[in-house]
């Protein structure tokens, strides 16, 4: 009969070795890593160029179809030479890049509405400066 040590999957054995572990392995944390710097550089470069003016779409189109393109090869080659789970951290990089960067920009957007239609008798500032009295 067959030893059960040889039955196993090797995938296990990496779950157990991941499971005990304390903290992220280097190769998961590095993949991480560079998806969330690929993300966080196509957020900036579409914020910056958003909103688009005189045909400006362009670039926010080119970085986003280069961004995705990018992270496929990355996965791909990640998935290759090293292990599968190292090319999924790669992608939760680079997600939570691009989620915590339209977080930010919705936070930001959000608070500027209710500034600007809360009226100021409900404690909420309407702007930073007094208005201008006009004078007779």
């Amino acid at each position: 009969m067959a030893d059960d040590s040889e039955l196993v999957p090797v995938e296990e054995d990496e779950e157990e070795a991941f499971s005990e572990s304390r903290g992220v392995p280097v190769d998961l944390a590095a993949t991480s890593t560079v998806g969330f710097v690929v993300g966080a550089f196509t957020a900036a470069t579409v914020w910056a160029s958003y909103p688009p003016v005189h045909g400006g779409r362009v670039l926010i189109l080119v970085t986003g179809i280069g961004s995705i393109l990018l992270i496929a090869a990355l996965y791909l080659i990640v998935a290759r030479l090293a292990r599968l789970r190292a090319a999924d951290w790669l992608i939760v990089g680079y997600a939570l890049a691009l989620v915590g960067v339209a977080a930010f920009y919705m936070m930001v957007e959000g608070v500027q509405f209710l500034r600007d239609r809360v009226p100021s008798h409900l404690g909420v500032p309407t702007a930073a400066v007094a208005p201008r009295q006009t004078r007779a």
